[in-house]
């Protein structure tokens, strides 16, 4: 009777176990997916992203700050108004009294200007993009600070014309419809998984039982 108690003890230990393996697994691998898609604030290289809205954003760290340039998708001959924010990179805490300038750059070497004009906050500034034809630019925001001046560098300005969007929907949807469909045949294959494994210890362990009974 001792005998029998501790086998069905001991696989109602084991089959847990298991269970609770592939949920970790499932969550584990979930934050890392998770992680990766939001922001990384270690030591920055410049980076651009770009969201649903047709929103432009460009980050890079400048020492002890933060420089984040938002803007409108540039299209070309079309003169853009964006915001320019500089903030601490330790805190986020937006940085006053900083002097600001922003150069624009070709492909063939030809240096524009963008008008910048602070926006009445700590920190935000209004940038003035001129038109531009279709192409890569450099923009490099110059930024005077507590008497010392640095550079913050950004190559992927792209102005190029508006995408049209297929008549079968925007890629953004059709990336997070398969994201969705991806995560939900992994519950369930989870699912599946964890069903048989624990079908295969509860017939392990009445095989126990009754070679135990005998």
């Amino acid at each position: 009777m001792i005998l029998f108690t501790q086998r069905r003890s001991t696989t109602k230990r084991v089959r847990a176990g298991l269970v609770l393996g592939l949920l970790g697994l499932f969550l584990s691998s979930t934050i890392v997916v998770l992680a990766h898609g939001g922001e990384d604030h270690g030591d920055q290289k410049p980076k651009t992203t770009s969201n649903a809205k047709g929103t432009v954003t460009h980050s890079t760290r400048l020492g002890d700050l933060e420089v984040m340039i938002k803007h409108p998708t540039l299209e070309p001959d079309l003169a853009t108004q964006g915001q320019m924010f500089v903030t601490s990179f330790a805190t986020n805490e937006p940085v006053a009294k900083v002097a600001a300038a922003v150069e624009i750059e070709t492909s063939n070497g030809l240096v524009m200007t963008a008008n910048v004009e602070g926006a009445g906050q700590p920190g935000v500034y209004i940038l003035r993009i001129p038109a531009l034809p279709q192409g890569t630019y450099v923009v490099r925001a110059n930024l005077t600070y507590k008497g010392e001046t640095d550079t913050a560098t950004f190559s992927a300005f792209q102005v190029e014309p508006k995408a049209i969007a297929a008549d079968g929907g925007s890629p953004t949807f059709l990336r997070s419809a398969g994201i969705l469909v991806v995560f939900g045949s992994v519950i369930v294959l989870l699912a599946g998984l964890g069903f048989l494994v624990w079908n295969v210890t509860d017939r392990s362990s009445i095989r126990n039982e009754e070679a135990v009974s005998v």
